[in-house]
């Protein structure tokens, strides 16, 4: 079977940047499966493209590689790495997009790469994607590069220092992360098998308050509520209605979360001590 390779980039459609990409790659591998995860990250939205990552990467066949390059440092210092999470492997700049995926990981490992050992021919100041992430993430998914060549070891990568929400047992100071196609508002608060709670209301930078809490869109009976969505995160959305429009909330917002008393309710928000490494890339202010 021919090797999967998917893009996750902020680059749209309506240029040739995205198609570039897959030019790049097929010159390595006319072979390979090629496929996007989405090209309609926000330009130079990190977080997103670290969201968007984590909750499209586990869908695929384990083995894949996903080349995400949303890149405002494209050109400067900044290193790439390349890391495989759950038998999902990814090729990116090290700013953070693999904030979500690693720390959601349990099989975790990554490697700087040495980009002088790689170095192509032609290497534009602004197009790192198409010139070097593209066709090494190819050489990967072809099966020509294994992660251990591609450079040395590192404990972590740079995580997004402005996604550690802060909070105690009754509630938690999230922001918004994202707002998808439907107008859901997406938050930074997730739960996990080691974290469970059980939120009771949301108040906007408005002051508007969510009270509705809801396990499908089906049961919202008009205005916003509170779910878990199919990635674990919570989210404030509408029934037939974008809940943006509805809250006037937007990406960056502050968003306090009220959380049940109790065992489930009642635990901070924090990830276990092993999978919340020290930030070392901003986040949003």
């Amino acid at each position: 079977m021919a090797g999967v390779l998917t893009f996750l980039t902020d680059f749209g459609t309506a240029d040739g940047y995205a198609a570039a990409l897959v030019g790049a790659a097929w010159a390595v591998d006319a072979s390979l499966q090629v496929t996007a995860l989405t090209h309609d990250i926000p330009p130079g939205d990190v977080a997103a493209g670290s969201y968007w990552l984590a909750a499209l990467a586990p869908a695929f066949p384990e083995g894949t590689v996903h080349c995400a390059v949303v890149d405002p440092g494209v050109g400067t210092g900044r290193a790439l790495i390349a890391a495989e999470v759950d038998g999902q492997r990814v090729v990116c700049p090290d700013n953070g997009l693999l904030h979500h995926l690693w720390l959601r990981g349990h099989q975790r490992r990554a490697v700087h790469i040495a980009t002088d050992r790689f170095r192509p021919t032609r290497l534009s100041h602004t197009f790192h994607g198409r010139d070097l992430m593209a066709p090494l993430a190819a050489r990967m998914a072809s099966g020509g590069l294994v992660l251990e060549e591609l450079g040395a070891t590192v404990a972590a990568p740079a995580l997004l220092g402005g996604l550690h929400d802060r909070g105690d047992s009754a509630g938690t100071q999230a922001h918004v992360l994202v707002v998808d196609h439907f107008g859901n508002v997406i938050l930074s608060v997730t739960r996990s098998a080691w974290y469970q709670p059980v939120p009771v209301a949301a108040t906007l930078p408005s002051g508007r308050r969510v009270d509705a809490v809801v396990d499908t869109y089906g049961q919202i009976d008009g205005g916003c509520a509170l779910l878990w969505n199919s990635v674990d995160h919570l989210e404030i959305a509408g029934r037939g209605a974008s809940a943006a429009e509805l809250t006037g909330a937007r990406v960056g917002d502050r968003v306090r979360v009220e959380w049940e008393a109790g065992p489930a309710g009642g635990a901070a928000l924090a990830a276990p001590p092993a999978l919340a490494p020290e930030a070392t890339a901003p986040g949003r202010p």
